[in-house]
């Protein structure tokens, strides 16, 4: 993972043009139920947070981008939901992930249009369900859309903050490319292990459940 994490930078750096349109598709995908269980996106965060607080990629162009690819995702998944109703349980891809799904509901059910801001943070990977939900659960178009555009800029701008002020400390201390490679990937790799601890201890629960 950190290999293709280090490549991600050096490409959003080396084209610096793209790299909003490239973190608003991460953010889109991540945002799109189903495809956003499989994107590790706490890194992919943190190291563009970091990118944009050290001033090697535009910071205005990476949240604008971000804001959209993440209000889009959501939105498409809760047209999904709203188009299919109840039928969309039975997808092969949705079935598979049945607790996942089940924290979602549960989730929804219980906050409302609140869960579509709150769940980004509690539920992980299965954040990208709630959209899809709400869809399934007929939730108003216009509440809808409301606390999807409030989610969207919270999400961004927060996430980000904390690789943000790493790059920015990194830069106000005056360190050379060469040092903020040197310690932009050793960022990446502790955010990497922290994810896979968390996997792995996730894996252990659901074992001695």
């Amino acid at each position: 993972m950190n290999g293709l994490l280090a490549h991600l930078a050096d490409f959003m750096v080396d084209h610096r043009w793209l790299a909003g349109p490239v973190f608003g598709l991460i953010a889109f995908g991540e945002s799109l139920a189903v495809i956003g269980v499989f994107i590790p996106a706490t890194p992919i965060l943190f190291m563009v947070g970091v990118l944009a607080g050290s001033g090697r990629v535009d910071a205005t162009s990476v949240v604008l981008f971000g804001i959209a690819g993440a209000i889009a995702g959501y939105w498409l998944s809760w047209l999904a939901g709203d188009r299919m109703g109840h039928r969309v349980w039975h997808l092969p891809s949705i079935a598979r992930h049945r607790r996942g799904v089940a924290r979602a509901r549960l989730f929804f059910r219980r906050w409302g249009g609140i869960s579509l801001v709150a769940g980004r943070y509690v539920l992980g990977p299965f954040q990208s369900m709630l959209p899809l939900v709400a869809g399934v659960a007929r939730m108003d178009a216009h509440r809808f859309h409301r606390w999807n555009v409030l989610s969207g800029v919270l999400w961004v701008v927060l996430v980000l903050s904390p690789g943000f002020l790493v790059g920015r400390g990194i830069e106000i201390a005056g360190f050379d490319k060469a040092w903020q490679d040197q310690i932009l990937t050793v960022l990446m790799i502790v955010s990497c292990a922290l994810i896979m601890a968390v996997v792995f201890a996730g894996t252990i629960k659901k074992i001695f459940e």
